[in-house]
């Protein structure tokens, strides 16, 4: 097996900028492109989205230093330091769990789809590491590397799963046709953005208030550039800044929410051609309704300027929430950077609501904050066992992107109940795989309503007849009771009509 673990430390170590032009022409040569055309569109979709990880990059740098200074200039504090997302990283790499991520993520990803219990390949090898983290506090919890895989494998699943359900609003909102995001942090976020969903459309008139992705926005108040422009003042403000930084963050955001429009088309631009292959090649040679999806970089979310907006508002209600909610201990500082991944999948399962979005993003930073708090004594001995020279002092820790994650929270309550945690997992991650392919394959679900039915209306055995069975059309039963100016049930006309 040494061979297979060096091939895939030679992938990571080319990074996803060099690789993923080379997955995208396979698969674009697989479905029938032609082999320059689908290198081609490769390299505009990595170029896409290294434009947008520089667009992130430079948005997470200020984010950090404005929310800083907030939380100094409110005296706001934690008990549980922000170690950021490299603590993770060195967890998860000091497990065994890492070594084996790869083939059993590729086997689960492939097995499910020859099941059809998913649509999506996930070519985001370099966030493997992400499910990795997840099995290894199980691991360390538990003592046992068997659990840590057994409770990867699952959440293999679970992102799976999650990828699947965010694809068509990615595909819509954000223009991505047949992408996914099965990231182990942004996917998190999909069950709030969809409970946000269902909540709203449940308060009379649907409130919805949706800004304008177009480069060109036609009004100002439309503009995402202009909304950030004015959190970016107020952040500054909040921060206790003179006016000239106040300025500068300003117009810092305003043009990262300008720029994000145009690597998002670019994204769409290069992504479409590969989309439209893939589709045809499910319908005509495998003979299945639908799409596959290619699983990419959670970058692919953030071609829009709502997702900066958003980002922006949660930093403040986070940051504040933090010195506020009822048992809190932690308080994000460093790996706010991480933030705007969660924020793009949200708000693309949201198509683009504010409303909806501030909704989802909120239930999740409360989710986060505590979720820190209650995984901050396992996070820091994991992380201190990991690299003692750098967290072996560094007293309590946690982070935003993987310890506040509600999934590992959940993963590892599992794993505290021992085995029967476990195989309690095991049983949730296969009914997600059957619920997911029976929607993928059209079964009907259990308990499901069937379409037209009218409940407490049961037709007796004597009306089959009416409704054409036996031999006699509906529409020939229905004529004779028409005319004597009665229904097909006998009833007088305009009594006892069941309406449709």
């Amino acid at each position: 097996m040494n061979w297979l673990f060096e091939f895939f430390n030679i992938l990571t170590g080319l990074g996803w900028m060099v690789v993923t032009p080379v997955f995208v022409a396979l698969w674009g040569k697989a479905v029938g492109m032609r082999l320059g055309t689908a290198l081609r569109c490769g390299v505009r979709i990595s170029a896409a989205l290294i434009g947008l990880t520089l667009i992130i990059n430079r948005l997470g740098s200020s984010l950090t230093s404005v929310v800083a200074d907030i939380a100094s200039h409110h005296q706001l504090a934690g008990e549980v330091a922000d170690a950021g997302w490299n603590a993770s990283v060195a967890i998860a790499s000091a497990s065994r769990i890492s070594l084996w991520i790869f083939p059993v993520y590729l086997v689960i990803n492939w097995l499910m789809l020859l099941l059809r219990a998913t649509r999506t390949l996930n070519l985001d090898l370099w966030n493997f590491w992400q499910v990795a983290f997840m099995g290894a506090l199980v691991q360390n919890l538990t003592g046992s590397f068997a659990s840590g895989m057994v409770a990867a494998g699952v959440l293999t699943v679970v992102l799976l799963v999650l990828a699947d359900q965010a694809a068509p609003a990615l595909a819509k909102y954000c223009q991505a046709p047949g992408v996914s995001v099965a990231h182990g942090f942004a996917a998190s976020g999909v069950p709030f953005a969809l409970l946000a969903k269902k909540l709203l459309d449940l308060v009379p008139g649907k409130p919805r208030l949706v800004l304008e992705r177009s480069t060109r926005p036609r009004t100002a108040l439309g503009s995402p550039a202009v909304w950030c422009g004015v959190l970016g003042a107020v952040m500054g403000f909040l921060a206790g800044w003179n006016i000239y930084s106040i300025l500068q963050v300003a117009v810092t955001f305003a043009a990262l929410a300008f720029l994000a429009p145009y690597m998002g088309q670019v994204l769409t631009d290069s992504v479409t051609p590969v989309a439209e292959a893939v589709s045809g090649f499910c319908q005509h040679k495998l003979k299945i309704k639908g799409n596959l999806y290619l699983g990419l970089s959670p970058a692919a979310a953030l071609g829009n300027g709502t997702a900066v907006v958003v980002t922006l508002m949660l930093a403040i209600i986070m940051t504040f929430l933090a010195g506020v909610l009822p048992g809190n201990r932690f308080l994000v500082q460093g790996d706010i950077v991480m933030l705007p991944y969660l924020v793009g999948v949200i708000v693309a399962v949201c198509h683009g609501d504010l409303l909806r979005s501030l909704l989802a993003g909120a239930a999740s930073s409360v989710t986060m904050l505590w979720c820190a708090s209650s995984l901050a004594e396992l996070f820091t001995l994991s992380a201190a066992a990991a690299n003692p020279e750098v967290y072996g002092e560094a007293g309590t820790i946690a982070n935003l992107s993987n310890g506040a994650n509600l999934l590992a929270w959940l993963t590892v309550q599992a794993g505290s109940y021992g085995v029967a945690g476990m195989a309690l997992l095991v049983v949730v991650g296969v009914a997600l795989a059957v619920w997911n392919r029976n929607r993928i394959t059209g079964t009907p679900q259990p308990f499901a309503r069937k379409k037209g039915k009218h409940i407490g209306h049961e037709h007796p055995a004597h009306e089959h007849a009416a409704h054409g069975e036996g031999g006699t059309s509906a529409k020939a039963a229905e004529r004779p009771a028409r005319d004597a100016g009665r229904t097909p049930h006998g009833e007088e006309a305009g009594e006892g009509r069941t309406k449709e």
